[in-house]
């Protein structure tokens, strides 16, 4: 998937007349209530929901570069040094 992934992504940056690679990466994350399996899941306190967290990384175009799935209890500062040592 990731090979896919990076393949297509460089083809439609060339084509919008950029380099292949990317050269920033602007990450959000999300908080999705999960089901009732209480072991998959954390607390977010500051948004006050259960459940897990997506983290994504996209570059200008919104083109995926990376995305990682943790606990709703991870924060956003500790979620981004995971998503660097991936890239």
């Amino acid at each position: 998937f990731e090979l896919v992934l990076e393949h297509l992504r460089g083809k439609f940056r060339v084509k919008l007349g950029q380099k292949s690679e990317p050269s920033l990466g602007i990450m959000d994350s999300q908080n999705i209530r999960w089901g009732n399996n209480r072991s998959l899941k954390g607390f977010d306190g500051n948004k006050k929901i259960k459940g897990i967290k997506r983290h994504v990384v996209v570059d200008k175009n919104g083109f995926l570069i990376a995305i990682m799935v943790t606990m709703a209890n991870i924060h956003d500062s500790k979620a981004v040094i995971l998503l660097m040592r991936g890239l």
